[in-house]
């Protein structure tokens, strides 16, 4: 049977980040502009020495990736250390050709996803290029083969398991976001979408198509519209029976094909109903998300929507469901899938349960399905791990992301002691974790870490692996996690309370005294959204908060620099709020007291800064970060000498939004930037920042770089939105 036919819709994004892809639909966002006022002059040069401008062209009119390429074999490239995985959002398999599965991407449910396919039976993967960058939240087959997906551009449909993909226009504009699209069992040519209610401003939610897609018709409730409709449901053997869901709680069902609807949700819960199943008899609801607590569960109705049972119960550990499928071989074998806790299990219509089946307990489940060939092979997609298959009916249940390297990292380190140890951060829309290797990146470790977003990793001096943990704290306590000896985690703090209050970003440790933990980030929730500096003296243990300074702000990077004292700290401040201070703050007491360190840098906003200590003068620090209202205008690069007293620029002005800057282990000059929208994603300076060259090949196209790291002093380390790369660099 078609997966239409086994559960009858499928949604898969959360309300906020899918409205939000909406509304960036057909917007340009440039990067790129014209250089700052005042002296600095913008100077590039490419890897010959000429001259070229901020797009990377010379007068010429070489371009730089013409000339990276000629530079490639005097220069090393970027090479991929994985680990595999993404956002997989929607997952199935064709009903005919039974090696063909389709996984859709959607990098933490917003833009910049795609589809991958396999056609191995999942076992590995390839990009669809007709659909790169566009990202997929519903995944549809009917029982002849053909494929239809929802993307953030419209509904599109292939009649060749997924190798060529044409687009259906809905004709409703540029917010066309569809989230969920389905096709009536018996008639495969009647279609249903959900459409996503870009903030109030997409009036167009439910669609009906009765040509294949060619042709569409506006059939949403009258309720006002501009809410996202998240699952829809069509009967089994009417395809006028529809059931919609919208991430208002709202439930709908009509009998006439849309003309007329009834609401339907007046004895359940109110939030996002992410999926629906309608077998003609009983009508089965999953949704819920842990953001706000809005933990609905999985609720049951033999009267289309008249009464309500709940199937789950007080045992399960987070009542948040993405999505819900039934065998269409055994109506008693229902399969659930939640956001913290797996997947689960009834064999016996929802009457019992057996929980986080087949190893899950730490996934993140966004979609989960059937093959339609054999009952026993299961699909499931997943945050941040992209893709598990199972062979047995959920028994036991193995990572199957080969070709998937999507996986959004935010933080990259290597031990001090071991360069061959590497530790990276990784994230999902609601879930994430750790990875360690021991090998330089060859193979990858999950670390036992609560499933929560981590936004950093850093060993300490002594090669202790540690840990920011970003939340959500409905599933674990947000803060500074710490590895044993014995390989598991404990938290650390600074927990200020039950809710999420504290957003870290980064950490140090003391260089002369080991006990020594500094923290940067921001308050947050009912602590206020002030950037703070928190600080430890016993390797964790307690916790003062040193700093709380004015604003919507947060500390972004942070150094202890190394005079043998721990005595001057220096700590970059992230404002993208209108008239607020954003640049530097310094102390000179060993993070007791701080102040403004601001001379030279100009006010106003200064976003993403970066601080790194040059290898030959731990007093020689370099800031990098947009410092201008407008973040389309410049991002220039500034030296201080005496640990951050003073500040002026180094003579290079990009034209790009910079994310992270390192100095060389050894070169007291070099400098590495890394950039996004820009045809070079890192580039390096020999000079201590007055030019600038690309380095490096194969990281184009690579739109998310993140953050740097080095392992040992001649291997660098690179953590993206498409997981991590490393690159030797030249020396002599």
């Amino acid at each position: 049977m078609t997966k239409g036919r086994r559960k009858m819709g499928k949604s898969r994004r959360r309300a906020l980040s899918a409205t939000l892809a909406l509304i960036l639909v057909g917007t340009s966002l440039a990067f790129g502009g014209a250089s700052a006022g005042g002296s600095a002059r913008t100077v590039w040069i490419d890897a010959t020495g000429q001259p070229m401008d901020a797009n990377g062209v010379r007068p010429d009119g070489v371009t730089e990736t013409a000339l990276v390429g000629q530079a490639a074999a005097a220069e090393a490239g970027w090479t991929s250390l994985g680990p595999a995985g993404g956002d997989i959002s929607a997952i199935a398999a064709s009903p005919v050709d039974h090696s063909i599965v389709l996984a859709g991407l959607a990098p933490g449910g917003s833009v910049g996803g795609g589809l991958f396919r396999s056609v191995d039976g999942g076992a590995t993967w390839t990009k669809v290029q007709a659909l790169l960058g566009k990202s997929v939240f519903a995944i549809e087959f009917t029982a002849a083969g053909t494929a239809y997906i929802g993307t953030m551009d419209g509904v599109w449909r292939s009649n060749d398991g997924g190798l060529t993909w044409a687009a259906k226009n809905l004709n409703i504009g540029v917010n066309d976001q569809v989230i969920t699209v389905v096709a009536a069992p018996g008639n495969p040519l009647v279609l249903w979408a959900g459409i996503a209610g870009a903030f109030g401003t997409q009036k167009v939610n439910v669609m009906r198509s009765i040509d294949g897609g060619n042709t569409w018709t506006n059939r949403t409730p009258p309720f006002g519209g501009g809410v996202t409709s998240r699952a829809i449901g069509i009967a089994p053997d009417d395809p006028n029976t529809v059931i919609a869901t919208f991430d208002n709680g709202q439930v709908w069902i009509t009998t006439d094909g849309g003309t007329t609807w009834a609401e339907r949700s007046e004895r359940l819960p109110n939030g996002p109903w992410h999926d629906v199943v309608y077998d003609g008899s009983r009508l089965i609801l999953g949704g819920g998300q842990a953001f706000q607590g809005q933990f609905l569960g999985v609720f049951e109705s033999p009267d289309l929507g008249q009464t309500w049972t709940a199937l789950h119960n007080d045992a399960w550990p987070v009542k948040a469901v993405d999505d819900v499928a039934v065998d269409p071989r055994d109506r008693n074998m229902i399969l659930v899938a939640t956001a913290g806790s797996g997947v689960h299990r009834s064999t016996d219509g929802g009457r019992t349960w057996q929980l986080t089946v087949g190893g899950t307990m730490n996934l993140m489940v966004r979609s989960v399905s059937f093959d339609p060939s054999d009952s026993q092979k299961i699909f499931v997609g997943t945050d941040a791990r992209a893709v598990f298959r199972s062979t047995d009916g959920g028994s036991t249940f193995t990572q199957s992301s080969g070709g998937i390297n999507e996986m959004e990292l935010h933080s990259v380190h290597a031990n001090p002691a071991n360069p061959n140890e590497l530790a990276i951060a990784f994230q999902g829309q609601n879930g994430g974790g750790v990875f360690s290797s021991l090998d330089g990146g060859k193979t990858w470790n999950l670390e036992p870490v609560p499933p929560t977003r981590y936004s950093a990793v850093r060993f300490g001096p002594d090669g202790t692996l540690h840990a920011i943990s970003s939340g959500p704290s409905t599933v674990a306590p947000e803060g500074l996690y710490r590895r044993g000896p014995d390989g598991n985690w404990k938290l650390l703090g600074p927990d200020q309370g039950p809710l999420f209050e504290s957003a870290l970003t980064t950490v140090r440790f003391g260089k002369a005294n080991p006990s020594l933990i500094v923290l940067g980030g921001a308050d947050f929730g009912v602590a206020g959204l002030e950037p703070t500096v928190w600080r430890s003296l016993d390797r964790g243990q307690t916790w003062t908060k040193d700093y709380e300074g004015p604003g919507t702000q947060t500390i972004r990077d942070l150094e202890i620099l190394d005079t043998g004292t721990d005595l001057e700290l220096v700590a970059s401040v992230d404002d993208t709020s209108a008239n607020r201070f954003g640049g530097v703050i310094r102390s000179e007491d060993g993070g007791t007291s701080w102040f403004p360190s601001m001379i030279g840098l100009p006010g106003g906003r200064f976003m993403s800064p970066q601080l790194c200590a040059a290898a030959s003068d731990p007093s020689t620090l370099y800031l990098i970060g947009t410092a201008t209202t407008n973040p389309a205008v410049t991002a220039p690069l500034y030296r201080a000498t005496g640990g951050g007293m003073t500040w002026q620029p180094t003579g290079w002005v990009g034209g790009a939004l910079t994310v992270d800057l390192a100095c060389d282990p050894i070169d007291g000059g070099g400098i590495y930037v890394a950039q996004q929208q820009a045809n070079a994603r890192v580039i390096r300076s020999n000079d201590g920042g007055a030019t600038f060259t690309p380095f490096g090949t194969g990281l184009e196209g690579l739109s998310l770089p993140m953050a740097f790291g080095f392992a040992g002093q001649s291997r660098m380390l690179l953590a993206s939105g498409k997981g991590g790369y490393a690159i030797d660099i030249p020396r002599g």
